[in-house]
């Protein structure tokens, strides 16, 4: 097995038990369970991602001989299908929660969804490494990048918590997401490592400011 294999199955793990050690320290008589169960629906998002690509598969819509292809490929069957998943966990489990009364609260739980769904990915990439992809890359990048993307959704569908009408919110968030997502794995199909460190410049950027924004919110909203 390669190290860069190896290291791939890192970031989630790492970032779940920081947050965790995180949480317990400070919350020490706090309920879990939110966490642990949206951390397994998170996991097994490689579900629907292994049925995609058995599809995709047989439709040979992985053999990326035209730009039109592998960016269709990105944006829509990887990045549109890994961030429809996330936020179909984030709306139809954290956001009804009573408990969850802050963007930075949605935040925090997106974080934990996109790291059990990373997790899964990249055993699963182990027995069914992804085409075209230089595994050190990802293994490096995927991260930051995952961090990135989960905040920045979990900030807009955090702000939807004091909307009567929160659809838009929902929208930019999840569009955002696989916007960043789908240009993360382009930069990987195509190995364009300066677009690649650029997009992440910018995930990173914007994910640390929404964060900023989020902690200044007050604890309780109008």
């Amino acid at each position: 097995m390669e190290i860069s294999a190896i290291l791939s199955l890192l970031p989630g793990p790492i970032v779940v038990v920081a947050l965790y050690l995180l949480l317990r320290y400070k919350y020490s008589n706090g309920n879990f369970y939110l966490i642990y169960k949206t951390f397994i629906i998170g996991l097994a998002g490689i579900i629907p991602v292994f049925i995609i690509d058995r599809l995709v598969s047989y439709f040979h819509l992985d053999h990326l001989h035209s730009l039109n292809r592998t960016v269709f490929y990105a944006f829509v069957l990887t990045g549109g299908v890994f961030e429809l998943w996330k936020f179909l966990v984030l709306r139809l489990y954290v956001y009804p929660n009573k408990q969850v009364t802050k963007t930075f609260d949605v935040i925090l739980y997106s974080i934990i969804i996109a790291a059990g769904f990373t997790v899964g990915y990249s055993v699963y990439a182990l027995f069914y490494p992804p085409i075209y992809i230089n595994m050190s890359y990802f293994a490096f990048t995927s991260g930051p990048v995952f961090v990135s993307i989960a905040v920045i959704m979990g900030y807009f569908t955090g702000i939807a918590l004091n909307r009567q009408f929160p659809v838009i919110d929902f929208i930019t968030g999840l569009f955002i997401a696989v916007v960043f997502q789908g240009m993360y794995r382009f930069c990987l199909l195509t190995n364009d490592r300066l677009l690649l460190y650029l997009a992440i410049g910018g995930m990173l950027i914007t994910a640390v400011s929404l964060l900023f924004i989020s902690l200044r919110e007050p604890a309780k909203s109008n």
